[in-house]
This record gives C-alpha cells, structure tokens and sequence, in this order.
C-alpha cells in the first residue's frame, strides 16, 4: 500500500475514441421500406453510434416518432444504438404504415440530427397511394402555423378508431401520405403542450374530404368556443368612422352589413349608419382610394406641366426680340509708319532735313503727301558737365569730346583752315554817363 501511494503517475491515452461532430446516423432500418406483407412487431433502427435518451426539442423519444395510422403514443424501446418503435396494440393486418423519425436525435457529444427518416411499409400485399397535401394558418394572427398537428379520421368514425398523422413543417405546409381512399374528416391543430391531442383553448379547424388520389387543402385554425361573439372595444377612426373590435372570432361564411348594428346619440335617438365593413375589406377600401388619389394627383401634376410647358412656348414665340443684326467685318488697323534709320549719327547744331513719300492717311484714303521737316538736333544735359562754362564763354574749347558745341566749333575751324584765334573773353563796353539835361 506505501509503495502504491509513493509510485508516480504515467502518461497514457485517454479512454474513448477522438471527438466527433457528426450526427448520429442511421444504418439499417427493419424492415425495409416499401416492404409488403410484413410480419414483425415494430420498426428498429440501427445507429453508427450511441445516441443519447433525450433527444433536443422534444420530453422523450416517443415525441420524435410517428406511426400513421396509430390510436395512440408510440412505444419506444432504446438500447444504445438502437431503438425498436411499435404502435399502440401492435400492427394491424392488411394496413400500410408509415413511420416517421423527426428532427432532433442527438448524440452523446450533442451533434443532433436535422434530417430525420420515413419508412413506409404494409403489413398487407399492396401499399395505399393516397396523400393529403395542404397549409395550415392561424388565423386571428393572419400567419402560417408552423409544427400544426395533422390527423384525418376514416368516416365513419367511433372511438376507437385509427388516425392518420402528420406534423407541419416551419412554414405551415403538411403532407399526409399513404392514406388509402375514402371519406376523411381532416382536422389541423396548433398543438402547444406537443401532447399529441386537441385541448380546450387550442386553436383548430376540421373539414370533411373525400380522398381518391390526391388533394389539397388549407385550414384555418381558431379557438373554437360555444358563447357567441361580443364587442370588446370600440375605437373612433375618425370623425366618421368607428372601428369595433369583437372579442371573437366570425365565421369566414358571415356577411356583414348595417343591419347587425345600431347606434345612438346622446339623447338616444338613432343614427344612420351608411356602410358596415370587415377590417380587410376596409383597409382593401382605403388601399385602393389612396392608390386612386395618387393617380389622380400625378395626372393633374403632367397635365399642368404641360400646359405650363406650352404656354412658356407660346409667350416666348410671341415676345421674342428680332434677332440681332450680323456683325461688321472687322477692320484692318491702319498701319504705323516706318521709321528709318540715318546712315549716320547725327550730329548736333547740324541742320538736317527729313521727307517721306506716297503717304497714305487712314481718313482719307485715296490721298497720299509728300510730307518734309527740317530739323537740328540739340545736345542732352548731361553731354558735357561744362555746359556752364560753355555758354559763359563761347571761344573757349573745354577740350571734352562729348561737348557738343565745343565739338561743332573744332569742325567749323577745321572747314575753313584757318587757325583759331586766341581763345580770349570779349569783354563788355562801357557805358558813358551822360550829363543832366542831356537828349
């Protein structure tokens, strides 16, 4: 016992296969579908896997089958991977069956089947071809009554009799198949406790069919009650118009009119009534006035746009202005006249004469002169910075090149090869005071 208790533990594999996600499948079913003549108490189904005693969405595994015909719940019998299904009293004779294994079997990992099976077989040599096809609606709340529970009595009926079933699927639609023909009373059920039966204040609708091949039929499920219907509110709409609520339901056959109701004013006198409408047929009324209107307002709108559209053509033919008068071509700009440039510079204090011929005017064309000006170009301030000087004196040469009065005296005296004489200031003569009384 120490020595155990002093041992270390060992890593080793752990019990049990590796996980798996997939739902639990069925392998073989006894017997086969489309069997004839079968002899054997139940139907067994054969599993790839253990599959776990409660299933999802339903109390047991009797809720996940259905045997059609039946008189009552199924008996179920689970052995691991197995389950054996019998009705109720076991099969009769000369009868087809049709089993139905719903959604919702689960494995022992939770991987739950979505599928389901049908098997169909007859305990006799031919199997009935008959089907029920249909939709089941809830009527109070105007919608498919999905998971509505389905059975079709054999007429006559008694209390023991069998019962075809089947369930709805999420949107309402059934399909109740391998009914042999004849008169059925079809009954469709919102079975909320999944009992399996018609309870007080379920919602229900029965219908008698004669079934040779084939048929549809939809259902209209409501509460069914003894005690007439009632008002339970009244609602004003508008200043014309009531609206009463009945605690009820009416029968679809009922035709409502003013005869079936009566209003009074306040000193109980009575009020006409002009016009008594279910509620469909009301907002049928008003849908179809409403789309009238919305007609009727947008052919008046086109109709004044194109009369606004014509008469703005018509005022902008009548009050359009002439249209303006072409443009002037353009005119050609009279030309500059060009300037020439002299051989040489010209030289100030020189006299210089300028003429032009065959000068056109842009006035007067037509015309031309022959235009001369006589000129002498003067020198600039800034030529000589004796200028001063210059004027002061006259026969003084400053000596500067850019003088240019200087300049034109020195070509003067070159002209007449005489030797300049000596630059002298002239000198003023003076004036003689003349004596008092002198003329």
């Amino acid at each position: 016992m120490v020595a155990a208790a002093w041992s270390c533990a060992s890593a080793s594999i752990p019990p049990g296969g590796p996980e798996t996600y997939d739902p639990p499948k069925v392998l073989r079913a006894r017997p086969d579908t489309n069997a004839v003549n079968v002899r054997a108490g139940g139907v067994t189904y054969s599993f790839d896997k253990v599959v776990s005693e409660r299933p999802v969405g339903a109390a047991d595994l009797g809720a996940l089958f259905l045997i059609s015909p039946s008189h009552g719940a199924p008996n179920v019998s689970w052995r691991r991977t197995t389950i054996s299904v019998s009705p109720k009293g076991g099969f009769r004779p000369n009868t087809t069956y049709r089993v139905r294994m719903l959604s919702g079997l689960a494995d022992l990992e939770g991987n739950v089947d979505s599928t389901g099976s049908v098997i169909v077989f007859s305990t006799g040599a031919t199997i009935a071809r008959g089907n029920l096809r249909g939709i089941v609606f809830d009527w109070m709340a105007e919608k498919v009554a999905p998971q509505a529970f389905i059975e079709a009595f054999p007429l006559p009926t008694d209390r023991d009799s069998t019962r075809y079933i089947a369930q709805a699927d999420s949107m309402g639609r059934f399909d109740l198949g391998n009914v042999p023909a004849g008169r059925y009373v079809l009954r469709a059920s919102v079975d909320q406790n999944k009992n399996r039966y018609l309870d007080p204040r379920e919602l229900y609708d029965t219908m008698t069919v004669t079934l040779a091949d084939s048929l549809r039929r939809e259902i209209l499920t409501f509460v069914h009650d003894t005690i007439g219907a009632g008002i339970q509110t009244v609602t004003i709409v508008d200043s014309l118009t009531l609206r009463v609520q009945m605690d009820r339901a009416l029968d679809t056959t009922f035709v409502i009119d003013t005869t079936h109701f009566t209003l009074r004013a306040k000193d109980s006198t009575l009020v006409r009534i002009a016009r008594a409408l279910s509620r469909r047929a009301d907002d049928a009324r008003r849908e179809d006035s409403l789309r009238t209107k919305a007609i009727q307002d947008s052919v008046q709108k086109a109709a004044k746009a194109d009369s606004a559209k014509a008469d703005s053509a018509k005022g902008d033919t009548a009050r359009a202005p002439p249209p303006p008068p072409p443009p002037p071509p353009p005119r050609r700009a009279p030309p500059r006249p060009r300037r020439r440039a002299a051989p040489s510079p010209r030289r100030p204090g020189v006299r210089w004469t300028r003429s032009s011929r065959a000068c056109r005017g842009a006035t007067r064309p037509g015309r031309s002169r022959h235009p001369s000006r006589a000129f002498r170009p003067r020198s600039t301030r800034s030529s000589c910075a004796w200028r001063r000087r210059c004027s002061r004196r006259p026969a003084t040469d400053c000596g500067r090149s850019t003088c240019a009065r200087c300049s034109s005296a020195r070509e003067r005296a070159s002209a007449s090869s005489t030797p300049p004489s000596p630059e002298r200031r002239p000198t003023r003569p003076r004036r003689t005071p003349r004596a008092p009384g002198a003329t």
